[in-house]
C-alpha cells in the first residue's frame, strides 16, 4: 500500500471514530509500513524511536490498538499468553499449533476470500483487513495427546 493510501486509510479512520489525527501517528503507519514479518511492541517502538517518532514507549502503547483498529497492525494471540505482530498485507492467515506454539502462514483459498468479500458487501461493511486464525494440535503434537 502506498504512502497515500496509508494516509487515507488514517484520515478516514480518524473521521470516524472521533479521535485525533496527529502528524506522531500519521509517522507512525510508516514505521509500521517498513516492519518486516512477525515483531514485538519491543521491536516496533525501537524502530519508531530510532527514527525519532517516538520519545517515551508509552507513546506507543496508547496508541497500538488505534494502529490494530485501524487495519495497520495485526495483533496475533500466540501460545502463554504471548502476542506478537505485523504490519497488514491483507494475507494474514495462520495455523497455530496450541501445544508447542509453532504458527504457519498458509493461503486461502479463493473461494474462502469470495466468502470474505460477499459477507462484507451483503453487510454493507467496508473492509480494512482481515486476520483469520485457525488454533488446534500440529502432528507431532497430536501424537504426543494419543499417547
Amino acid at each position: 500500500m502506498s504512502h497515500e493510501k496509508r494516509l487515507a486509510q488514517l484520515r478516514r479512520y480518524f473521521d470516524t471514530s472521533g479521535k485525533r489525527y496527529t502528524v506522531e501517528r500519521e509517522h507512525m503507519i510508516d514505521v509500521i509500513a517498513e516492519m518486516e514479518g512477525p515483531f514485538t511492541i519491543v521491536d516496533l517502538y525501537k524502530a519508531a524511536k530510532a527514527k525519532g517518532f517516538v520519545h517515551a514507549a508509552s507513546t506507543l502503547y496508547r496508541n497500538l490498538f488505534i494502529f490494530i483498529d485501524a487495519g495497520f497492525i495485526t495483533e496475533r494471540h500466540l501460545s502463554g499468553g504471548k502476542l506478537e505482530y505485523e504490519a497488514n498485507t491483507g494475507n494474514n492467515n495462520f495455523l497455530l499449533c496450541v501445544g508447542c506454539g509453532t504458527l504457519k502462514r498458509v493461503p486461502l483459498s479463493k473461494e474462502f476470500k469470495a466468502m470474505q468479500e460477499e459477507l462484507c458487501k451483503k453487510h454493507k461493511l467496508l473492509p480494512v483487513s482481515y486476520h483469520y486464525q485457525q488454533k488446534g494440535y500440529c502432528s507431532k503434537c497430536q501424537k504426543k495427546i494419543a499417547k
